[in-house]
């Protein structure tokens, strides 16, 4: 998403934040006064420097997931979920690494040297060295799992087990921590890893049990299904008691229907004004195994809703707006035009909306109300035209976005436009690297990326990237640093 100075400083305020967290066991175990425990090699303290920073980035894994409302105005919602993608990496490979450190391997020290048998007692003694790997054997299971999931996997069964494994890491690698980790010892160490456990379990509460119950006491009904287009579906939801929910253009929910089991929900873009009555309209695409069932909807049906979240909206300083987007892409922008309608926007705003087919295209002036803009144009684009087609013919990549924008509609405004995109990632990836190879400045490149890992090239993915392992290089060297010092 596009940074502006206000959204910058609520970023860099939380990685200020989030590293202070993982480097604060670090700073603790600095200013432990010498004699309160026994000396011991390099190697081990940089052994448990290393676990006791990731073990702090696998607790906050549990915030960055945790629909959490300033995290995402701070992050946006794509940016915290590919943080915990990269950091789950992180504190895996520290955890990995920190047991191969330790100065036990190839010592030729005898079994019932003091020294050593204590060391081994506090690395393996009772059940702290199984926990451990225990905890780090799960750990690896699920970020493989994660990365190489099955397209045609299940995706609310993983779901569930993540979360249950998730919660059996935080449980095991605490017995751990406590049990084995020379620091934690101390009742301030032992102090700060409850704090942050509990805090942990509390994240995974409120999305696995507390969302739920409030859910429950605030359901939604199914008032319409409507076909749209081939595969393409209008839904709308209308309250059914209690208050309704407010929400911003182009945020989005996550719906779950038929019960409030936690595991059941999907994210799907408002795609309407905020009404005063409270309904939600959702133009849906069949694309996985909870969207195919669309056709087998009925009115009437109970809904939950649980967010709204994201920030992709218009910047009140930009002073046009170019929408980019491609196939179901247009489900946000439907929403955003149709506020600006309400709200007799007079900001010159561009859409360019393509699709592989005309069969898939929805009618945007229809859902949206955008005729009655004062300065608006839509530039249609498909892949293969029908008989009689009047629209432009190619695909949204480097080349047909070029010839989007010459268009006059377009041209005339891009120059000081703010650009806004959303559809494929791959798609995303291609107009995000040609504004930029333009010259169009990042902080007027607006996105939401909800495809992660290492599959985008853009310039703005790349940056991403960077950022990850300069941070993950930091964290290492201070583990080194502090180390070295005491």
């Amino acid at each position: 998403m596009c940074r502006g100075p206000e959204t910058m400083r609520k970023l860099l305020a939380f990685l200020f934040l989030y590293s202070l967290v993982l480097v604060s066991p670090l700073v603790l175990s600095f200013v432990v006064p010498s004699h309160l425990l026994e000396p011991r090699p390099f190697r081990d303290d940089l052994a448990s420097g290393l676990a006791m920073v990731a073990f702090a980035a696998v607790l906050m894994e549990f915030f960055l997931l945790g629909r959490f409302r300033p995290v995402s105005q701070a992050l946006g919602s794509d940016l915290a979920m590919q943080a915990h993608q990269f950091f789950a990496r992180t504190a895996l490979v520290f955890l990995l690494l920190h047991p191969f450190l330790y100065s036990l391997w190839g010592s030729r020290h005898l079994p019932w040297d003091t020294t050593y048998a204590q060391a081994l007692r506090i690395a393996g003694g009772s059940w702290g060295l199984f926990t451990g790997l225990l905890a780090l054997g799960i750990l690896l299971s699920m970020v493989l799992h994660a990365v190489h999931r099955a397209s045609g996997q299940n995706y609310d069964r993983w779901r569930l087990w993540h979360g249950l494994l998730a919660l059996a890491v935080l449980g095991l690698g605490l017995h751990h921590t406590l049990e084995s980790g020379r620091y934690a010892q101390l009742p301030l160490m032992t102090g700060f890893w409850w704090v942050l456990a509990l805090l942990a379990l509390a994240s995974w509460m409120n999305v696995y049990l507390l969302r739920p119950f409030l859910q429950a006491r605030q359901p939604m009904r199914l008032s319409r299904v409507t076909p749209l287009a081939r595969k393409i579906w209008e839904v709308s939801l209308a309250p059914s008691g209690g208050r309704p929910l407010r929400f911003a253009p182009g945020q989005f929910v996550w719906i779950k229907l038929g019960g409030i089991a936690p595991h059941k929900d999907h994210p799907f873009s408002i795609s309407s004004a905020p009404d005063p009555s409270g309904s939600l309209r959702f133009v849906i695409k069949e694309a996985g195994d909870f969207t195919e069932t669309i056709p087998t909807w009925r009115a009437g049906a109970l809904a939950y809703v649980d967010g709204p979240y994201g920030d992709f909206q218009i910047p009140a300083e930009a002073q046009a707006v170019v929408m980019i987007a491609g196939g179901i892409g247009i489900a946000p922008f439907l929403g955003l035009l149709a506020a600006c309608a309400q709200q007799g926007e007079t900001r010159p705003i561009r859409l360019i909306y393509a699709e592989r087919d005309v069969t898939q295209m929805v009618a945007v002036e229809a859902l949206s109300g955008s005729e009655r803009l004062d300065d608006f144009a839509q530039i249609l684009m498909v892949e293969k035209p029908h008989e009689g087609w009047a629209g432009m013919v190619g695909r949204l990549d480097s080349k047909g976005f070029a010839q989007a924008l010459a268009c006059e509609a377009v041209a005339k405004v891009s120059n000081r436009a703010h650009f806004m995109i959303c559809g494929p990632s791959r798609m995303m990836d291609g107009v995000e690297t040609s504004l930029l190879a333009r010259g169009v400045p990042m902080n007027r490149v607006q996105s939401e990326h909800f495809q992660y890992d290492f599959s985008g090239r853009s310039p703005k993915a790349r940056a991403i990237r960077r950022g990850w392992l300069a941070l993950s290089a930091v964290l290492l060297l201070l583990s080194v640093l502090v180390t070295a010092w005491t």
